[in-house]
């Protein structure tokens, strides 16, 4: 009796060196479980919730001196407040990464940060400033980045801008015929080809590349997109002089124009 026992008291020991799990420090769970529950937010949709958390997770960041988990976070801030249609908001989150002295972040993030402000700017039509940022894209993007395609298809789209529309569309049918771009990107190229044909009066080309470009928009669930695809179906079918073709577009573009509004309204940023 007493050797039972005394084997059952040595099974119920701990095993020689053994020691419990490592347990994570409080700050950096607390981290953890801040960028966790912001991601599901952004997921959700619910941007408000997301931009709190993210704010959270990046104080937590910082006081860990996480360098490259702030750059991640200060990206995705700006992506939110983007999102939350608050553009200067947006642009103030990435000057953080792109004022900040070299070296501080990974390369990556002057390179993201850097591309995403000259989308703003372009947005926003400020074409010299978007120029200057996307050149510094451009200089932190090697041959193989996996922001090469982007770049391009913002410089077609800005050579749009400017007034080439030849030159744009060369540009951005190399970009969607690759097949290594994202289907955003091609899409984005999709509808440079087709604001060009426009501006060539070469109509019935446009029609069938923004319908291309709208198939992929769909997909992808981009509302501004979808809205900007439409309304060009409805200025070259009318061209075309397919008025009813135009009539059902332009209906369907400011059916998704409208809504967009609407959740701007009901999407107010909070002070960052």
């Amino acid at each position: 009796m007493i050797k039972i026992l005394m084997l059952l008291i040595i099974a119920a020991l701990p095993a020689c060196g053994s020691a419990p799990a490592p347990r994570i420090p409080q700050a950096l769970e607390q981290a953890q479980t801040a960028d966790k529950n912001a991601r599901l937010a952004m997921r959700n949709g619910d941007l408000l919730r997301a931009q709190q958390a993210f704010a959270k997770t990046l104080l937590l960041q910082r006081s860990l001196d996480d360098v490259a988990g702030a750059a991640t976070t200060i990206i995705n801030l700006a992506t939110v407040t983007h999102q939350l249609h608050d553009d200067e908001g947006a642009l103030d989150w990435l000057d953080k990464i792109l004022l900040e002295q070299p070296g501080i972040y990974p390369q990556g993030s002057y390179l993201d940060a850097s591309f995403r402000k000259a989308v703003i700017l372009a947005n926003l039509g400020r074409i010299p400033e978007a120029e200057v940022s996307l050149e510094e894209a451009g200089k932190l993007c090697e041959k193989k980045c996996s922001l090469r395609f982007g770049v391009d298809g913002l410089s077609a789209r800005l050579l749009l801008l400017k007034g080439d529309a030849t030159g744009a569309f060369a540009l951005a049918r190399v970009v969607s015929k690759d097949a290594d771009a994202e289907k955003e990107e091609q899409a984005n190229a999709l509808r440079v080809m087709a604001e060009a044909e426009e501006k060539l009066a070469r109509y019935a080309d446009a029609l069938q590349h923004y319908q291309a470009a709208l198939d992929v928009d769909r997909v992808l669930s981009l509302s501004s997109r979808i809205g900007e695809d439409l309304s060009g179906l409805a200025r070259v079918a009318k061209q075309l002089g397919r008025e009813q073709d135009a009539n059902y577009y332009l209906h369907r573009a400011d059916w998704v124009n409208d809504s967009i509004q609407q959740n701007k309204i009901l999407s107010t940023p909070i002070i960052h």
